[in-house]
């Protein structure tokens, strides 16, 4: 037998016929070696390179726009450095991979099937435009999460998703969020750019063998072995390592405070994690006895004197207290802070959640917003609530939702009528576009007097509500009053002014007819305005959900004063029921402003809780504590209680665990009501 030493040492120059194995025998470890030498494998060694570049060419990207998201919302992040930024980015890789092998699994399936596809005509060219075309969609959310952080205080999350396909809404506004935000799309096309020009240069770089030398059965199997490989690649990479449970969004605290972890995060990760999220965890920190102990979910006023006054609830798009007599500034709000002396006037009151889709639920039905995506449009969206009018029909009160906006945004309409709403009125029912702010809908001022004349053919006693729209984004006035209504500080301000002008007329209006003396109104906002240009009072924690609360009652001299102690949203829907004397149980996780206990506030942002009662403010990651501050004697949150706090945060935390655990139980088991006697 001829010795094989002249043909290995050949091996490195390729340069090695297959008929010369044969004078070695042709041993199958000899071949197997040689062919991984050869060009046919390089396709294998060829398309690792690939990509391995393509991914740091993402990471790269990612990187770059977790800068310019840092850079932009920096006013959010007052205490970020730039080695604090680096070490956040770092941790944010892990993240990063997981969304990048997420977003391109149909990429890595086209490009490493184990089949001769590259026998096909420009099929390495099609595999390419995919790899740009998932990674465009993924930087798309990632980099409009530059503008709308701001609005939300978090990444985006799946319901994301169903703003982007709403009927109506997210095309008719495109136009305005170009142009309001015109770096997001000139940033997007540099990134596509960007991709393209990379993905270019690393085809370039790793060039694949022809089609002739890629279909032999060996090759092929190599290809499936590979494919497999990665596939387990993969796998780690989107769980986020070996640890038992994969990387969820809660996992950003592990490396910083909630405050920063949307620097950890990046957006398409957010939005697939969400995806999952279907149902909350059915939590149980105490048995049902203790439970009850903190908190009367089941309520009735059997004791008070019952009224058959009529209801309007009036929620004014995003009037922040600031805006207002109560904010410490400047009012934009003369006719608002005029109806507050003749008002009962929560001067301490809060919204539960900071979007619209979330406020209206709070205030109607006391759902607080503790879940990453609104009601209305998770899993829960058909379950029975208890709600304003389904809870007064059972009284004899006919009821109505005016909202001038296209019907069926935010699913106001789907909503209204699980809340048992009468009628529902909209754009459409409105009738005349000439009204129409090309925008959101109908102007504030003709549709509050549109309103008005609505409530004249209800029959008493009735329920109403109307939410107004103008002062939304972009903050747009009639014409007409452009000159005579001062713009602000911030673009809102104006819009403001316009909306509360709107409201005295309504009210101008409303005082000439026949039902008005014999009417509770309750006036607030569904969430705080964000248009934050720079860090206020108002722009984070307690501050970001300070709104007005007001219950006017012009036929009852009682109802005046102000009331200081802690109110939220979820503690309307109790407190008209208290005032009206209702005699049957129902379901209310708030509590009357007129009954004895404990006054608290709750809110949950990026899966944290943020716990006000008895002037601190608890912070915790899950029911974990994390911070403890004194609110609002430490109105800046510079002193950190949380070490020295045990006594303070061991009389608070059961409050809180009790709370979460009566609305996990009442949302998985549908009973937020209690049926009719």
């Amino acid at each position: 037998m001829r010795r094989c030493g002249p043909i290995a040492t050949s091996l490195p120059g390729n340069n090695i016929q297959p008929w010369q194995l044969k004078s070695c025998g042709n041993t199958a470890i000899l071949y197997a070696l040689l062919i991984l030498r050869y060009r046919k494998m390089n396709f294998l060694i060829r398309i690792s390179g690939r990509l391995l570049l393509q991914i740091v060419l993402l990471l790269l990207l990612y990187f770059i726009s977790r800068l310019a998201f840092a850079l932009i919302n920096i006013q959010y992040f007052p205490a970020l450095g730039t080695s604090s930024f680096l070490e956040l980015a770092f941790y944010g890789t892990r993240f990063d991979v997981s969304a990048i092998l997420l977003t391109n699994v149909l990429y890595f399936f086209l490009l490493l099937l184990p089949i001769p596809l590259w026998q096909m005509p420009r099929w390495e060219r099609l595999t390419q435009r995919v790899f740009v075309a998932c990674n465009a969609i993924a930087f798309l959310f990632e980099l409009s999460d530059w503008a709308y952080f701001p609005f939300n205080h978090k990444r985006s999350t799946a319901d994301v998703l169903d703003m982007v396909t709403r009927k109506g809404d997210f095309v008719s506004q495109l136009p305005t969020f170009v142009v309001d935000y015109w770096y997001v799309p000139l940033a997007w096309l540099t990134v596509m750019a960007l991709l393209y020009a990379g993905s270019k240069a690393i085809m370039r770089a790793t060039p694949l063998p022809p089609p002739s030398l890629t279909s032999t059965p060996l090759v092929v199997a190599g290809q499936a072995g590979y494919l497999l490989l990665f596939v387990a690649f993969m796998v780690l990479g989107i769980r986020g390592g070996t640890q038992l449970k994969p990387i969820v969004l809660t996992d950003a605290m592990k490396y910083t405070d909630n405050e920063f972890a949307p620097i950890v995060l990046n957006t398409p990760f957010s939005i697939i994690n969400s995806l999952n999220n279907d149902r909350l965890p059915e939590v149980r920190y105490m048995d049902d006895a203790t439970l009850k102990s903190y908190i009367q979910p089941v309520k009735d006023y059997k004791d008070r004197t019952p009224k058959n006054t009529n209801v309007v609830v009036i929620i004014l798009e995003s009037f922040s207290r600031e805006f207002t007599s109560l904010g410490g500034g400047p009012s934009r709000t003369p006719f608002l802070d005029s109806l507050m002396g003749q008002s009962l006037t929560c001067s301490n009151a809060y919204a539960n959640a900071l979007r619209s889709a979330e406020g209206i639920p709070a205030i109607i039905a006391g759902i607080p917003s503790l879940m990453e995506e609104p009601i209305t449009t998770s899993v829960y969206g058909n379950n029975k609530i208890t709600a304003l009018p389904n809870l007064l029909k059972r009284r004899g009160y006919r009821s109505a939702f005016y909202h001038g906006g296209s019907n069926g945004t935010m699913n106001f309409d789907l909503f209204c009528a699980n809340a048992g709403y009468d009628n529902y009125y909209g754009r459409e029912e409105y009738g005349n576009e000439k009204d129409y702010d090309g925008n959101w809908g109908i102007w504030d001022e003709p549709f509050l007097q549109y309103f008005a004349r609505g409530l004249n053919t209800l029959p008493q006693p009735f329920a109403a509500t109307v939410f107004t729209l103008t002062s939304h984004p972009p903050y747009e006035i009639p014409e007409q009053y452009a000159a005579s209504i001062p713009q602000g500080k911030y673009p809102i301000e104006a819009a403001i002014t316009y909306s509360d002008m709107a409201l005295r007329k309504f009210f101008e209006t409303a005082a000439k007819q026949p039902w008005y003396n014999n009417t509770l109104f309750v006036l607030t906002a569904d969430h705080t305005s964000m248009h934050k240009e720079k860090k206020t009072a108002y722009s984070d924690y307690m501050g970001l959900y300070s709104i007005p609360i007001l219950f006017f009652a012009p036929g009852d001299s009682l109802l005046r004063g102000t009331y200081t102690k802690p109110v939220q949203q979820i503690d309307i829907l109790p407190t008209i029921a208290d005032y009206l004397g209702l005699d049957e149980p129902f379901f209310a996780l708030g509590n009357s402003i007129f009954s004895t206990g404990k006054r608290f506030v709750i809110n949950a942002i990026n899966n944290n809780y943020r716990y006000y009662q008895e002037g601190y403010l608890l912070m915790s990651n899950g029911v974990t504590p994390r911070h403890l501050y004194a609110y609002p004697a430490d109105r800046t949150y510079k002193n950190d209680r949380i070490a020295t706090g045990d006594s303070i945060v061991k009389d608070r935390l059961p409050y809180l665990k009790a709370f979460v655990q009566a609305y996990s139980q009442a949302m998985n088991r549908n009973e937020m009501w209690v049926p009719a006697r």
